[in-house]
């Protein structure tokens, strides 16, 4: 059952009218979002992009800039989430929150904003036709994180529910008999908003980006759980990059294309509150052939780009008229 608070604060705690971790209140949030891993990408971007900035936060190692676009006069926040899904919950929880909650009563309002959030990062590419640089749009997302897992939201189509049933499968071979840990492991599945996912395509195409749409893979970390093996401990699951990427996904034409760390946590919790959000990632390592492109800046720019005319898009298409409840 929804619960609407009021919420304490050692459940929501709130700073000179703040919430704690991001350092921002309501008013400095704009609908438009964009989440990046790196602290050191939001002034990046925001030089690149913003023609102002009204917000320049950065607190706990979460930087956050709100400002207007050079381009159009729209307004957009760009947040850092971090590393992995443990450190995007805290963010989006508290994005959730400055939308919705008043602060004042510390209950949820009745009516409030529509959000879309959009991560824009870099990833692992998964098979071999994948060239360094290209754009990963993903469609949907399998996350081996366990983060999601702690938030109960129903599955927006069968898809996801077969796809989780095939990692499972592709799971039990991954792990042989006799290890720790085998049966241990368990997938969550989620879908980018369509909206933002045909957005996002649409932009890369009139760009002339290599772009390819996917299905995303979400680890929980970055060296056993992505398959590397540089620790002298064993790892549960070797060689999941390979098997996943060669998992038949059930979705004509769409294969398993990308492993990153925050995605999954990011579709599975905003589209289970029923805001829209999707995911670019650019290529920057091939884990078929060990390759690793360490300055991809401008592959970043690019994907900004494409970022910022589907948000812009999306606002036309919509053009929402006040506040309101996004329904689910």
């Amino acid at each position: 059952m929804e619960y609407n608070g009021p919420f304490p604060p050692a459940d929501l705690p709130i700073v000179d009218d703040r919430v704690y971790h991001l350092d921002l209140r309501p008013e400095e949030l704009a609908r438009d979002i964009i989440i990046v891993g790196d602290p050191e990408r939001v002034p990046f971007l925001a030089s690149e992009f913003l023609a102002e900035k009204e917000v320049d936060r950065s607190h706990r190692g979460f930087r956050s800039i709100t400002g207007r676009l050079a381009e159009t006069g729209e307004r957009v926040s760009i947040i850092t989430s971090g590393i992995g899904a443990p450190s995007i919950e805290i963010v989006l929880n508290e994005i959730v929150a400055l939308n919705e909650i008043d602060f004042r009563t510390r209950r949820r309002k009745p009516l409030w904003e529509p959000l879309t959030v959009i991560r824009l990062g870099t990833c692992g590419g998964l098979q071999p036709d994948t060239a360094l640089g290209t754009l990963i749009v993903t469609d949907y997302v399998i996350g081996l994180d366990n983060t999601g897992l702690f938030y109960d939201a129903s599955p927006p189509d069968q898809c996801c529910q077969k796809l989780e049933e095939r990692v499972r499968e592709v799971l039990a071979d991954a792990v042989e008999e006799g290890v720790r840990f085998r049966g241990k492991i368990f997938p969550y599945a989620a879908r980018a908003h369509p909206e933002v996912r045909v957005a996002l395509e649409k932009e890369a195409l009139h760009l002339g980006m290599r772009c390819k749409r996917g299905v995303t893979v979400s680890s929980s970390g970055f060296f056993a759980n992505e398959g590397r093996r540089v620790s002298r401990i064993e790892p549960t699951a070797p060689g999941i990059g390979a098997l996943l990427a060669a998992m038949d996904t059930g979705i004509p034409g769409v294969k398993v294309e990308n492993m990153e760390m925050e995605a999954s946590f990011l579709l599975h919790f905003m589209g289970g509150l029923g805001y829209r959000a999707g995911a670019i990632c650019a290529v920057i390592d091939k884990r078929d052939d060990g390759s690793f492109v360490a300055n991809y800046l401008d592959t970043i720019r690019e994907a900004a780009q494409v970022t910022l005319r589907a948000l812009s898009a999306l606002n036309r298409e919509q053009a929402p008229g006040g506040d309101i409840r996004w329904p689910r």
